[in-house]
Protein backbone atom coordinates (compact mmCIF):
# COMPACT_ATOMS: atom_id res chain seq x y z
CA UNK A 1 0.00 0.00 0.00
CA UNK A 2 1.72 3.76 -1.04
CA UNK A 3 0.55 5.27 1.90
CA UNK A 4 2.05 3.46 4.27
CA UNK A 5 5.24 4.03 2.34
CA UNK A 6 8.32 2.77 4.40
CA UNK A 7 6.88 2.95 7.85
CA UNK A 8 6.45 -0.51 7.62
CA UNK A 9 10.51 -0.64 8.60
CA UNK A 10 9.31 0.68 11.81
CA UNK A 11 6.67 -2.16 12.92
CA UNK A 12 8.47 -3.44 15.61
CA UNK A 13 10.77 -6.08 13.75
CA UNK A 14 10.41 -9.13 11.30
CA UNK A 15 8.31 -12.07 12.92
CA UNK A 16 9.96 -15.27 13.72
CA UNK A 17 8.11 -17.37 11.28
CA UNK A 18 5.45 -16.17 8.67
CA UNK A 19 2.51 -18.41 7.54
CA UNK A 20 0.33 -17.83 3.56
CA UNK A 21 -3.01 -15.76 4.00
CA UNK A 22 -5.96 -18.35 3.14
CA UNK A 23 -9.50 -17.20 2.16
CA UNK A 24 -13.25 -18.41 1.76
CA UNK A 25 -13.62 -19.75 -1.69
CA UNK A 26 -16.83 -18.15 -2.26
CA UNK A 27 -16.72 -15.36 0.11
CA UNK A 28 -13.37 -13.63 -0.37
CA UNK A 29 -10.94 -10.87 1.99
CA UNK A 30 -12.61 -8.06 -0.39
CA UNK A 31 -16.12 -9.80 -0.31
CA UNK A 32 -16.16 -9.74 3.32
CA UNK A 33 -14.73 -5.66 3.43
CA UNK A 34 -17.31 -4.85 1.06
CA UNK A 35 -20.12 -6.21 2.56
CA UNK A 36 -19.45 -4.60 5.91
CA UNK A 37 -18.93 -1.56 4.52
CA UNK A 38 -22.93 -1.87 2.87
CA UNK A 39 -23.53 -2.78 6.22
CA UNK A 40 -22.27 0.63 7.79
CA UNK A 41 -23.84 3.15 4.77
CA UNK A 42 -26.26 1.33 2.83
CA UNK A 43 -27.26 1.78 -0.52
CA UNK A 44 -29.99 4.24 -0.73
CA UNK A 45 -26.78 6.97 0.30
CA UNK A 46 -24.25 6.35 -2.65
CA UNK A 47 -24.47 9.71 -4.11
CA UNK A 48 -22.06 11.40 -6.14
CA UNK A 49 -19.84 13.49 -4.09
CA UNK A 50 -20.14 17.46 -4.25
CA UNK A 51 -17.08 19.58 -5.27
CA UNK A 52 -16.66 20.63 -1.39
CA UNK A 53 -16.69 17.56 -0.18
CA UNK A 54 -14.13 15.94 -2.60
CA UNK A 55 -12.24 18.56 -1.15
CA UNK A 56 -12.68 17.63 2.40
CA UNK A 57 -11.82 13.65 1.54
CA UNK A 58 -8.50 15.18 0.34
CA UNK A 59 -7.37 17.35 3.24
CA UNK A 60 -8.40 14.64 5.83
CA UNK A 61 -6.83 12.19 3.42
CA UNK A 62 -3.00 14.45 3.84
CA UNK A 63 -3.46 15.61 7.29
CA UNK A 64 -4.22 12.37 9.10
CA UNK A 65 -0.94 11.26 7.50
CA UNK A 66 0.77 13.65 10.06
CA UNK A 67 1.39 12.67 13.54
CA UNK A 68 0.76 15.68 15.04
CA UNK A 69 -2.79 16.10 13.45
CA UNK A 70 -3.89 11.96 14.33
CA UNK A 71 -2.66 13.26 17.71
CA UNK A 72 -5.11 15.87 18.17
CA UNK A 73 -7.54 13.60 16.37
CA UNK A 74 -7.56 10.38 18.49
CA UNK A 75 -6.61 10.47 22.55
CA UNK A 76 -4.24 9.10 23.90
CA UNK A 77 -3.77 5.39 24.61
CA UNK A 78 -5.50 5.12 28.44
CA UNK A 79 -2.75 4.27 30.72
CA UNK A 80 -4.34 1.36 31.99
CA UNK A 81 -3.88 -0.61 28.28
CA UNK A 82 0.15 -0.40 28.61
CA UNK A 83 -0.54 -1.74 32.86
CA UNK A 84 -2.41 -4.76 31.46
CA UNK A 85 -0.08 -5.40 28.26
CA UNK A 86 2.86 -5.03 31.15
CA UNK A 87 0.62 -7.19 33.65
CA UNK A 88 1.56 -10.47 31.09
CA UNK A 89 4.79 -10.47 31.95
CA UNK A 90 4.51 -9.93 36.61
CA UNK A 91 3.53 -13.32 37.88
CA UNK A 92 2.68 -10.91 41.25
CA UNK A 93 0.06 -9.04 39.34
CA UNK A 94 -3.07 -9.95 41.10
CA UNK A 95 -6.89 -9.26 41.55
CA UNK A 96 -6.32 -6.40 43.65
CA UNK A 97 -4.10 -4.02 41.63
CA UNK A 98 -7.36 -4.31 39.02
CA UNK A 99 -9.60 -3.77 41.60
CA UNK A 100 -7.62 -0.42 42.81
CA UNK A 101 -7.24 0.72 38.95
CA UNK A 102 -10.65 0.35 38.62
CA UNK A 103 -12.13 1.83 41.70
CA UNK A 104 -9.96 5.40 40.90
CA UNK A 105 -12.31 6.09 38.32
CA UNK A 106 -16.44 6.08 38.62
CA UNK A 107 -17.11 5.92 35.05
CA UNK A 108 -14.76 3.22 34.39
CA UNK A 109 -16.02 1.15 37.21
CA UNK A 110 -19.46 1.71 36.01
CA UNK A 111 -18.82 0.51 32.24
CA UNK A 112 -16.33 -2.38 33.69
CA UNK A 113 -19.76 -3.58 36.09
CA UNK A 114 -22.28 -3.15 32.96
CA UNK A 115 -20.16 -5.14 30.87
CA UNK A 116 -19.00 -8.01 33.67
CA UNK A 117 -23.02 -8.48 33.43
CA UNK A 118 -23.17 -9.06 30.31
CA UNK A 119 -24.51 -12.57 28.99
CA UNK A 120 -20.80 -13.05 27.23
CA UNK A 121 -18.54 -12.63 30.12
CA UNK A 122 -21.16 -13.56 32.89
CA UNK A 123 -23.53 -16.51 31.39
CA UNK A 124 -24.64 -17.71 34.41
CA UNK A 125 -26.34 -14.64 35.41
CA UNK A 126 -26.13 -13.49 38.43
CA UNK A 127 -25.55 -9.85 39.35
CA UNK A 128 -22.46 -8.12 40.22
CA UNK A 129 -22.78 -4.96 41.76
CA UNK A 130 -19.38 -4.24 43.25
CA UNK A 131 -15.57 -3.83 41.89
CA UNK A 132 -14.22 -6.66 44.23
CA UNK A 133 -16.65 -9.62 43.49
CA UNK A 134 -16.30 -9.10 39.60
CA UNK A 135 -12.67 -9.36 39.61
CA UNK A 136 -12.97 -12.58 41.60
CA UNK A 137 -16.06 -13.64 39.48
CA UNK A 138 -13.98 -12.91 36.13
CA UNK A 139 -10.64 -14.10 37.05
CA UNK A 140 -7.26 -12.33 35.98
CA UNK A 141 -7.61 -13.04 32.19
CA UNK A 142 -11.50 -12.09 31.97
CA UNK A 143 -11.02 -8.50 33.87
CA UNK A 144 -8.21 -7.70 31.81
CA UNK A 145 -10.30 -8.71 29.01
CA UNK A 146 -12.97 -6.27 30.83
CA UNK A 147 -11.40 -3.26 31.74
CA UNK A 148 -9.75 -2.74 27.90
CA UNK A 149 -12.75 -3.20 26.53
CA UNK A 150 -14.29 0.00 29.14
CA UNK A 151 -11.89 1.97 28.61
CA UNK A 152 -11.65 1.86 24.78
CA UNK A 153 -15.32 1.99 24.10
CA UNK A 154 -15.29 5.92 24.02
CA UNK A 155 -12.83 6.01 21.78
CA UNK A 156 -14.36 3.76 18.89
CA UNK A 157 -17.62 4.62 19.71
CA UNK A 158 -17.66 8.05 18.04
CA UNK A 159 -21.45 9.63 17.30
CA UNK A 160 -21.65 11.35 14.14
CA UNK A 161 -24.29 14.03 12.93
CA UNK A 162 -24.92 11.70 9.45
CA UNK A 163 -25.04 8.25 10.90
CA UNK A 164 -25.88 7.36 14.19
CA UNK A 165 -25.69 3.40 13.98
CA UNK A 166 -22.24 3.91 12.54
CA UNK A 167 -20.37 4.80 16.13
CA UNK A 168 -22.27 1.42 17.73
CA UNK A 169 -22.05 -0.55 14.90
CA UNK A 170 -17.64 -0.32 14.35
CA UNK A 171 -17.80 -0.49 18.30
CA UNK A 172 -19.58 -3.76 18.17
CA UNK A 173 -17.52 -4.64 15.62
CA UNK A 174 -14.38 -3.95 17.24
CA UNK A 175 -15.60 -6.03 20.11
CA UNK A 176 -16.92 -8.85 18.39
CA UNK A 177 -13.53 -9.08 16.56
CA UNK A 178 -11.03 -8.76 20.06
CA UNK A 179 -13.68 -11.51 21.07
CA UNK A 180 -12.89 -13.89 17.78
CA UNK A 181 -9.05 -13.48 17.95
CA UNK A 182 -9.34 -14.62 21.57
CA UNK A 183 -11.13 -17.58 20.87
CA UNK A 184 -9.03 -18.71 17.41
CA UNK A 185 -6.00 -17.56 19.71
CA UNK A 186 -7.25 -20.66 22.13
CA UNK A 187 -6.53 -23.25 19.12
CA UNK A 188 -3.63 -21.62 18.06
CA UNK A 189 -0.94 -21.21 20.90
CA UNK A 190 -0.92 -17.00 20.57
CA UNK A 191 -0.97 -15.12 23.85
CA UNK A 192 -5.13 -14.22 24.31
CA UNK A 193 -4.72 -11.22 25.65
CA UNK A 194 -2.63 -9.40 23.60
CA UNK A 195 -3.98 -10.09 19.95
CA UNK A 196 -7.64 -9.46 22.11
CA UNK A 197 -5.96 -6.21 22.45
CA UNK A 198 -5.13 -5.96 18.52
CA UNK A 199 -8.78 -6.15 17.53
CA UNK A 200 -9.96 -3.85 20.10
CA UNK A 201 -7.62 -1.28 17.99
CA UNK A 202 -7.77 -2.71 14.76
CA UNK A 203 -10.08 -0.04 13.30
CA UNK A 204 -9.49 2.66 14.87
CA UNK A 205 -8.34 4.00 11.45
CA UNK A 206 -12.17 3.33 10.50
CA UNK A 207 -13.23 5.43 13.41
CA UNK A 208 -10.43 8.07 13.17
CA UNK A 209 -11.40 8.60 9.37
CA UNK A 210 -14.93 8.11 9.88
CA UNK A 211 -15.12 11.28 12.76
CA UNK A 212 -12.82 13.56 10.68
CA UNK A 213 -14.11 13.46 8.00
CA UNK A 214 -18.10 13.81 9.62
CA UNK A 215 -16.07 17.65 11.48
CA UNK A 216 -15.12 18.30 8.18
CA UNK A 217 -18.14 17.98 6.51
CA UNK A 218 -20.19 19.84 9.01
CA UNK A 219 -17.91 22.48 9.18
CA UNK A 220 -18.25 22.91 5.26
CA UNK A 221 -22.09 23.34 6.11
CA UNK A 222 -23.21 21.93 2.77
CA UNK A 223 -26.67 20.80 2.80
CA UNK A 224 -26.23 17.44 0.82
CA UNK A 225 -25.34 14.70 3.04
CA UNK A 226 -22.17 12.96 2.53
CA UNK A 227 -23.06 8.96 1.88
CA UNK A 228 -21.38 5.61 0.97
CA UNK A 229 -18.86 7.54 -1.67
CA UNK A 230 -18.37 10.53 1.06
CA UNK A 231 -16.82 8.10 3.46
CA UNK A 232 -15.86 4.17 1.90
CA UNK A 233 -13.47 5.32 -0.91
CA UNK A 234 -11.34 7.27 1.28
CA UNK A 235 -11.70 4.47 4.35
CA UNK A 236 -10.69 1.31 2.05
CA UNK A 237 -7.50 3.79 0.84
CA UNK A 238 -5.97 5.20 4.22
CA UNK A 239 -7.89 3.20 7.14
CA UNK A 240 -5.27 0.32 7.41
CA UNK A 241 -2.46 2.56 7.54
CA UNK A 242 -3.77 5.46 10.05
CA UNK A 243 -4.66 1.70 12.44
CA UNK A 244 -1.15 0.63 12.18
CA UNK A 245 0.32 4.23 12.71
CA UNK A 246 -2.43 5.29 15.69
CA UNK A 247 -0.67 1.78 17.53
CA UNK A 248 2.98 2.74 16.83
CA UNK A 249 1.69 6.48 18.37
CA UNK A 250 0.41 4.57 21.25
CA UNK A 251 3.65 2.02 21.65
CA UNK A 252 1.60 -1.13 21.58
CA UNK A 253 3.63 -4.40 21.16
CA UNK A 254 5.75 -4.94 17.99
CA UNK A 255 3.62 -8.22 17.37
CA UNK A 256 0.40 -5.99 16.89
CA UNK A 257 2.03 -3.12 15.42
CA UNK A 258 3.53 -5.49 12.46
CA UNK A 259 0.64 -7.46 11.58
CA UNK A 260 -1.76 -3.92 11.52
CA UNK A 261 0.62 -2.61 8.91
CA UNK A 262 0.56 -6.63 7.60
CA UNK A 263 -2.88 -5.05 6.83
CA UNK A 264 -2.75 -2.76 4.81
CA UNK A 265 -1.96 -5.49 2.05
CA UNK A 266 -3.54 -8.26 3.26
CA UNK A 267 -4.75 -10.74 0.41
CA UNK A 268 -4.53 -14.41 -0.13
CA UNK A 269 -0.95 -16.29 -0.37
CA UNK A 270 0.69 -12.86 1.30
CA UNK A 271 3.66 -14.56 3.87
CA UNK A 272 2.62 -12.80 6.88
CA UNK A 273 3.19 -13.16 10.71
CA UNK A 274 0.74 -15.46 12.66
CA UNK A 275 -0.86 -12.37 14.30
CA UNK A 276 -1.25 -10.95 11.19
CA UNK A 277 -3.24 -14.48 9.93
CA UNK A 278 -5.11 -14.42 12.78
CA UNK A 279 -6.44 -10.82 12.93
CA UNK A 280 -7.48 -10.95 8.80
CA UNK A 281 -9.38 -14.67 9.55
CA UNK A 282 -11.37 -13.12 12.90
CA UNK A 283 -12.49 -10.33 10.99
CA UNK A 284 -13.92 -11.62 8.40
CA UNK A 285 -15.75 -14.02 11.20
CA UNK A 286 -16.72 -10.91 13.33
CA UNK A 287 -17.62 -8.94 9.39
CA UNK A 288 -19.57 -12.18 8.08
CA UNK A 289 -21.37 -12.35 11.49
CA UNK A 290 -23.34 -9.31 10.91
CA UNK A 291 -23.66 -9.07 7.32
CA UNK A 292 -24.36 -12.87 5.90
CA UNK A 293 -24.86 -15.54 8.57
CA UNK A 294 -28.76 -14.06 8.56
CA UNK A 295 -29.13 -14.44 5.39
CA UNK A 296 -26.94 -17.44 4.33
CA UNK A 297 -26.22 -19.73 7.42
CA UNK A 298 -24.97 -22.30 5.39
CA UNK A 299 -22.27 -20.19 3.82
CA UNK A 300 -21.34 -18.30 7.10
CA UNK A 301 -21.11 -21.59 9.04
CA UNK A 302 -18.88 -22.56 5.57
CA UNK A 303 -16.51 -19.76 6.08
CA UNK A 304 -15.65 -20.85 9.84
CA UNK A 305 -14.96 -24.60 8.49
CA UNK A 306 -12.58 -23.37 5.58
CA UNK A 307 -10.72 -21.11 7.82
CA UNK A 308 -10.26 -23.67 10.42
CA UNK A 309 -11.92 -21.54 12.74
CA UNK A 310 -13.95 -22.84 16.24
CA UNK A 311 -17.59 -23.98 15.38
CA UNK A 312 -18.95 -22.14 18.05
CA UNK A 313 -17.36 -18.64 17.20
CA UNK A 314 -20.87 -17.35 15.87
CA UNK A 315 -22.92 -18.18 18.77
CA UNK A 316 -20.31 -16.29 20.95
CA UNK A 317 -21.05 -13.35 19.36
CA UNK A 318 -24.47 -14.15 19.85
CA UNK A 319 -23.82 -13.92 23.76
CA UNK A 320 -21.55 -10.41 22.75
CA UNK A 321 -24.62 -8.95 21.44
CA UNK A 322 -27.18 -9.49 23.67
CA UNK A 323 -26.73 -6.80 25.83
CA UNK A 324 -23.17 -5.42 24.93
Amino acid sequence: MAILGNMFGKGGGKAAEKVIVTEPKLFSILDSQEAYFRYLYPRDTELPLTIPQKLVVEMVKTSLQKKEVRNKAVPRLPTVIPKLLRSLRDPDSSARDYVEIINKDPVMSAAVLKLANSVYFNPIGKRIDDIEPAVVKLGINGIRSVLSAAVMQPIIQKDSAYFSQSGQRMWHHSLSCAVACELIAEHRDIEKFKVYVMGLVHDIGKTTVFSELCKQFKKNGENVKPGYNAFVPLMKVLAPAVSYWVAKDWDLPKEVCTALAEQTNIQAGNKVSPYAELLCHANIAAECYVTIRHQNVHLADNILEELKLPKDLYERLDQLSKDV
